[in-house]
């Protein structure tokens, strides 16, 4: 799992963005490779990835609209891959922690 205080701690190293702990929402859906948008995760990366996955989703409106999106593996909830947009707009992507299933 990825949890809010690791939201947190991310979003104010990262983008120097100071989230209010209240104005976060949030969701986790299991999905399927072909219901993933390729504008969000490209087809390369999505065949390093388990499927299905589970897709962890922020969401936070300050002066931006800020998604952050956690692929997690659909047994173990591990992180694998994580997603920023603001405004609409993919400003953040990075694998996590898929060594270990890469034979799945």
């Amino acid at each position: 799992m990825f949890y809010l205080d690791q939201l947190i701690a991310f979003m104010e190293k990262t983008f120097d963005v100071a989230i209010e702990l209240n104005e976060v929402g949030g969701e986790i859906i299991s999905l399927y490779h072909e219901e993933i948008d390729e504008k969000i995760i490209s087809k390369n990366t999505l065949q390093i990835l388990t499927n299905p996955v589970l897709f962890q989703t922020y969401v936070y409106n300050e002066k931006s609209e800020w998604i952050i999106g956690v692929v997690l593996h659909a047994t173990t909830n591990d992180p694998l891959f994580l997603v920023c947009l603001k405004n609409g707009e993919k400003v953040y992507e990075k694998l996590l922690n898929t060594e270990k299933y890469n034979n799945e």
